[in-house]
């Protein structure tokens, strides 16, 4: 069916005829559009992760304190109880400024101990066998067990006098400071008078001289060679002087080979040997390197220094 629209146009209007048809119109397509080139970066995208959650720590179990150990007691070295093991040869034999050579009789210028310690302080043992002195002090327990000094000593011989008699004895008041023996005419330091006519006293001497020394007698440390007396080095025989109170209990036994504990002492007991050639030894110039000193003694006022009788000296 075909429908004609007339109107009347304008001057200026261009009349346009629409023809109304039931054949379908084709219209034409839209023309395809060209892709664009599409260019491609690479981006490092940090990924996004999940809000971290903050641990818990888990509780650590407090430590039990560790108990400091207890340090093991310093060993004392022998020469702590035998510091002659560690003096020369000039020291064993020799004197200190206490000594006035010029008058061996002369007791009024010697330094003469004031206060001795109780009787009770030291117990003295002197081993026949051995040849050795040994003191020793109270325990906690009142038995003397606790050492104080050991001495190498030469005790009685009956091939030049009499064996040193055994027992029991309370230390005598008699101190000398320098003797002489009435017969052999010899000298003796520091004696300190054990019973009778035996005492401990020093190495002896030809003269008043202290290099007059007898090396013989030195030598015999540590054997049987006395006439009955106990001679000790200087300074030993010099701690006793000083140290020892009357009444103190010297117990002089004849000692065992069995004896182990006394074996050990004697063999440390090692003195250095007397010089190939004699050595000049003056009063008060001997080096001093004895761990005491006569200021150091803790004396008692019961027990002052007595001035003594001596019994005859042989």
């Amino acid at each position: 069916m075909l429908a004609t629209a007339c109107a009347q146009p304008s001057a200026m209007e261009t009349t346009v005829e629409i023809a109304v048809t039931d054949t379908p119109i084709a219209v034409a397509a839209e023309p395809t559009q060209t892709a664009l080139p599409v260019m491609v970066a690479e981006v490092d995208i940090a990924e996004t992760s999940a809000p971290l959650t903050t641990p818990i720590p888990t509780p650590v179990p407090t430590p039990s304190p560790v108990p400091t150990p207890t340090p093991l007691p310093t060993e004392i070295p022998f020469s702590y109880y035998a510091p002659t093991v560690n003096m020369s040869f000039e020291e064993l034999v020799g004197s200190f400024d206490d000594i006035n050579t010029k008058d061996a009789s002369d007791e009024s210028r010697y330094l003469l101990p004031k206060y001795y310690p109780a009787p009770d302080t030291y117990k003295i043992i002197v081993d026949l066998y051995w040849q050795v002195v040994m003191v020793y002090r109270k325990d906690e327990n009142g038995a003397y067990t606790v050492p104080v000094r050991y001495m190498l000593c030469s005790s009685g011989s009956s091939r030049v006098g009499s064996e040193t008699r055994v027992g029991d004895w309370k230390m005598q008041p008699v101190k000398i400071r320098f003797g002489q023996f009435k017969v052999s005419r010899e000298y003796a330091q520091y004696w300190s008078l054990i019973r009778s006519r035996t005492y401990f006293h020093s190495v002896l001497y030809t003269t008043s001289d202290l290099s007059s020394y007898q090396e013989v007698v030195y030598n015999s440390l540590g054997k049987k060679a006395s006439h009955a007396c106990i001679r000790l080095t200087v300074p030993d025989a010099r701690w006793i002087y000083y140290n020892i109170c009357y009444d103190t209990l010297c117990v002089i036994r004849e000692g065992s080979k069995n004896d182990l504990e006394t074996k050990a002492i004697r063999e440390k007991l090692i003195l250095p040997p007397v010089p190939a050639k004699r050595v000049t030894i003056t009063a008060g110039d001997t080096p001093y390197t004895d761990n005491w000193r006569i200021e150091d003694i803790q004396g008692d006022p019961n027990y002052p220094y007595i001035a003594a009788t001596q019994p005859p000296v042989k």
